[in-house]
């Protein structure tokens, strides 16, 4: 070893010689024996599969002489006989033991669940349990339910992480939305940052659910500040799985085999055929059609197969899988075939000096997103037949009613797919300095290429080409977008006397590209070709198709960032992180901004006066202050942008288009931040057997950015981003989790998180005193129904405040005096904040239960004390509907006094408080090495998906979309159907 290390000092590797400055003396200090007249005791240290532990510490029990193991799994310690050794190695049990001898000792570490647990990952690597100082929840992969997740592990993760909302629909084709700790930012970006084994700026629609080792969420600005502005809302972190090391040196296979089936759990209400003439509703066509019915997909039915291979000796870990997953939604032309691959690699060169690693991703996915219209399924009058057996398409096409049209030829008549591909390689090279324990150096760089097609054509026979005299229209676009990341770092980890240090410092580098184009042409000889031969439409030759491209802005963001990890006796721990960060996004007086966080932990359990009180497994203090950045938003915000402006008129009479600046560009743009305070306290009691943590926090958002309207002059444009005011959170969370019964037959474990936000707009700067959100459309009252100014909270609706109804069935509203006026009567002046969507408390709560071979799991969530607006009811629950639509039920029977034409009014506003069993799990595991050789084990199962739902909401879902400024509206156009699943899983190992 030696002679390498001389071999690199000859070639002057600079790096090595700066480093080694940097830590001669800690260098030095681990290396001097403390008991220099014992004799030396050697030995290695394996795992139960005999493979050498790198890094495992062996300390001499009474005295400070210790070591840390080669790669190897060799130690030399100066010990004496009858000296007991301490064995530690994350991951693995704490082993004690006894010098008999000086021969070389073999020492075997036992594998535990329970330490892997008190493993969390942090920004750039990770940190034992004890050691964390900040807001962190984790979650395992195998915490996830089988049979849930689908294409998409939002709905495995939701209710498992206080404070983390995720919103998304039935559908396979719908993404998720993720908010931590309430809204991060008014216009800029409010979701966490998605790192995937270390690479920041991932995608979780890329990773498999049975790839996931474990899931981390940095909560507070104190854990997320080393990532600086991409950080605002949070940072999740997911760590997939890597290959074991099997004894018998063969691979073992995973095969994952899944069917689903789909059924509509609730729908609106409508008339009947015969209701809806008795009505006098409209005119008789003679046929009975439930509209809503024939848009549900007749096989709802969806089948997933994984097949993950993994294995390697010490040199070499190789772990792969592939999954096809086969989803056909609960609605007609909407489905999804995804296929994916990942392949994980570990190496160990040159003795324990070079680790490679590498990730390779890949997924694809091909979208039949044609879904069709639900909102215009409950308006079209319900005598009235899809069918015409007479037409060439088989559908009855009528033209030029804009309030009734056939809203399932309309989707059968129409193309709309899409593809999507992401290819993500990363590729980590480590340095292991061997001659100063715990010393490394590494250097990583990822690559996101993503790409998305999409085809859209509609048939000469639709009734939109009817309506125009046009045989058929076809568009074509196709978006990418490259990503380019590059990390590199020093680290140093050490463990001395009563002292552990653990710090690092690098450089971190991302750049974002964009491109696209797109094409439209119309009248096509035939249906038959479709978007694959473009130039065929005659619009084209007329001058009428369309073509487009664009060349986004390039992106850029460097930084610098180093973090320390001190604790002192297990008792005492701080964390100080620090990072320099510049975006190309702003402009050059603000391209740099600085973000830090301090924190600290104090262990009271280990303090006198409460060590010796068995029943206290663990008990920590936690503070943290941190500052974080938001660089999510357009790069357009200080970029000087050219494009065609107005048109001219000319001397000679002709217009000209001008061609210039397309924004005002604000110089004095800064950074929105985020300052938060954090205390928290962790617990663990009865040999870990009862453990949580309380969390309480405080962020102020300093600098919001927003698109104010300005001065023209001296301004070109009538409007710019200007940084307006400043917002806060304020909010708690309670985690406790306990394995209330431990037999050799029986084990029941629970956990429980509860959480509750509140966010202020403190104050907004400028001329602009307000924002409205919440568009309403005609007919009746149109307008917004969110307002956000100065003093007031996030999710309060404002709105006309509903004062009864007349003797006419007309709405009766209080006007800004408090006095009840005819809604004819209302101004603007009159409207009121009203009620709020953020629910008061948030609450997750799962169980797993076994006996023997079987398991039974149960997750459940709840919201309560919180507003939800039905604009269901108000759009079509009043009778005074336009001539010839169908309504609910319900405006003959709960609203059949409400004659008066509908009004945005807190009438429509009810308690959304609810309590869901989100999903129930019940398998069977199989030892098969009892009758077969080629199989090891098997896991049957059966998931049930979203079982109910127990509420007083007389909506479809009280589960709205509560992110965001504008959430708490269940809309009336946003119908796509809530379902119920199956799911009928088998997992066999190889």
């Amino acid at each position: 070893m030696e002679k390498r290390v001389t071999n690199w000092r000859n070639k002057k590797f600079f790096l090595f010689l700066v480093i080694a400055f940097l830590f001669s003396q800690l260098g030095l200090f681990a290396q001097v024996p403390e008991n220099g007249g014992l004799p030396s005791v050697t030995g290695t240290v394996v795992d139960e599969s005999g493979n050498p532990l790198l890094g495992a510490t062996v300390v001499v029990n009474g005295t400070t002489s210790a070591c840390i193991t080669d790669a190897k799994g060799h130690f030399s310690v100066k010990a004496g006989i009858s000296s007991v050794l301490t064995v530690t190695y994350v991951g693995y049990k704490t082993k004690e033991v006894s010098v008999s001898s000086f021969q070389d000792l073999t020492i075997v570490l036992e594998e535990s669940a329970k330490a892997l647990k008190e493993v969390v990952v942090v920004g750039y690597g990770t940190l034992q349990k004890k050691q964390v100082t900040s807001s962190i929840s984790s979650v395992s992969g195998d915490d996830l339910m089988a049979g849930v997740g689908g294409a998409n592990i939002g709905t495995a993760l939701q209710g498992k992480i206080s404070s983390l909302v995720i919103t998304g629909n039935s559908s396979p084709n719908s993404g998720s939305t993720f908010q931590l700790r309430g809204v991060a930012s008014v216009n800029a970006g409010k979701t966490p940052l998605i790192v995937i084994d270390g690479m920041p700026g991932g995608d979780i629609r890329q990773i498999i659910q049975e790839d996931i080792l474990s899931v981390d969420v940095l909560k507070d600005a104190s854990a997320g500040a080393i990532y600086g502005t991409r950080a605002a809302g949070g940072v999740i972190l997911i760590t997939t799985k890597k290959a074991q090391m099997n004894q018998d040196g063969k691979l073992r296979m995973t095969y994952t085999g899944e069917y689903n089936v789909q059924t509509v759990r609730r729908r609106p209400e409508v008339l009947s055929a015969d209701d809806f003439l008795a009505d006098g509703r409209g005119t008789d066509y003679g046929s009975k059609v439930d509209w809503y019915n024939e848009l549900i997909n007749k096989s709802p039915y969806s089948q997933k197969h994984v097949f993950n291979l993994n294995g390697g000796n010490k040199f070499t870990q190789i772990y792969g899988t592939f999954m096809y997953n086969k989803q056909n939604g609960i609605a007609i032309e909407d489905s999804r075939t995804d296929y994916a691959g990942r392949f994980n690699a570990n190496f160990n060169l040159l003795d324990g000096w070079l680790e490679i690693k590498t990730h390779a991703d890949y997924r694809q996915a091909k979208r039949n997103d044609n879904s069709p219209n639900f909102k215009q399924a409950l308006f079209n009058n319900p005598t009235r037949s899809p069918y015409d057996t007479s037409s060439i398409t088989g559908y009855n096409v009528w033209l030029n009613e804009s309030l009734d049209y056939n809203v399932l030829a309309d989707s059968k008549l129409t193309t709309d797919e899409g593809l999507d591909k992401w290819f993500m390689p990363d590729a980590t090279f480590k340095v292991n300095i061997l001659s100063v324990p715990g010393l490394s150096v590494q250097q990583s760089i990822a690559y996101e290429n993503r790409q998305y097609e999409h085809h859209v054509y509609q048939s000469r026979y639709h009734r939109v080409q009817l309506e125009n005299s046009t045989t058929g229209t076809a568009s074509l676009s196709f978006n990418k977008t490259e990503n380019l990341s590059s990390e590199g770092q020093v680290s140093y980890i050490h463990n001395f006397n009563k002292h552990a240090i653990n710090a690092l410092a690098g450089y971190s580098y991302f750049e974002y590209n964009n491109e696209s184009f797109g094409m439209s042409n119309t009248d096509f000889t035939n249906d038959k070709v479709k978007f694959w031969d473009m130039g065929e439409g005659t619009f084209l030759a007329e001058g009428q198709a369309s073509m487009s491209s664009n060349k986004s802005i390039t992106q850029r963001l460097v930084s610098m960032y180093s973090r320390v990890n001190y604790s002192y006796n297990d008792k005492y721990v701080f964390t100080g992180t620090f990072r320099r960060e510049g975006s190309s996004k702003f402009a050059i007086n603000n391209r740099w901004g600085n973000f830090w966080s301090l924190s600290g932990g104090w262990h009271i359990s280990q303090e006198s006066f409460l060590k010796d009180i068995k029943a206290i497994s663990d008990l920590k203090l936690r503070i943290g202050y941190g500052v974080t950045g938001n660089n999510n938003f357009g790069a357009d915000y200080a970029a000087t942008m050219y494009g065609s402006d107005v048109y001219w008129l000319m001397p000679n009479g002709t217009w000209a288009q001008s061609y210039g600046a397309t924004k005002n560009i604000n110089n004095d743009l800064k950074w929105e931040e985020q300052h938060e305070w954090n205390l928290g306290l962790d617990y663990a009691f009865f040999d870990n057997r009862l453990y949580g943590k309380f969390d309480i926090y405080k962020r102020k958002v300093v600098g919001l950015i927003y698109s104010v309207q300005v001065s023209q002059p001296p301004y070109t444009k009538s409007t710019m981003y200007e940084n307006i005011g400043n917002m806060q959170n304020t909010g708690w969370e309670f985690e406790i989790g306990g394995d209330v019964l431990k037999t050799s037959k029986w084990s029941y474990r629970t956990s429980l998180n509860l959480s509750h936000n509140d966010t202020k707009i403190l104050n907004l700067w400028g001329n602009q005193t307000y924002y409205d959100y919440a568009d309403f459309p005609a007919p009746g009252s149109p307008g917004t129904a969110i307002r956000i100014q100065e003093n007031t909270k996030v999710g309060s609706f404002y709105m006309w405040k509903f004062a009864g109804f007349d003797s006419n069935g007309d709405f009766l509203l209080y006007d800004k005096d408090g006095k009840a006026i005819p809604a004819s009567q209302k101004t603007l002046a009159d409207k009121q904040f009203v009620g709020n969507f953020v629910p008061k408390l948030m609450l997750g709560w799962s169980h797993n239960l076994s006996y023997k071979n079987w398991d039974l799991g149960v997750n459940m969530r709840s919201w309560i004390k919180f507003d939800v607006y039905n604009s269901i009811n108000m759009y079509f629950g009043l009778q005074n509907g336009a001539a010839g639509q169908n309504v609910l039920k319900t405006a003959y029977t709960k609203f059949k006094d409400v004659t008066g034409q509908k009004q945005l009014c807190d009438y429509f506003l009810e308690d959304g408080t609810f309590l869901k069993i989100d999903a129930i799990n019940l398998a069977y595991n199989l030892n098969l090495k009892k009758y077969t050789r080629l199989f090891e084990k098997a896991r049957f199962y059966v998931t049930a998906n979203n079982v109910a739902t127990f509420t007083k909401y007389s909506g479809q879902d009280p589960e709205i979309d509560v992110t965001g400024l504008s959430g708490g509206i269940e809309w009336f156009n946003g119908l796509y159907p809530q379902v119920r699943s199956y799911t009928f899983g088998v997992q066999v190992t190889f």
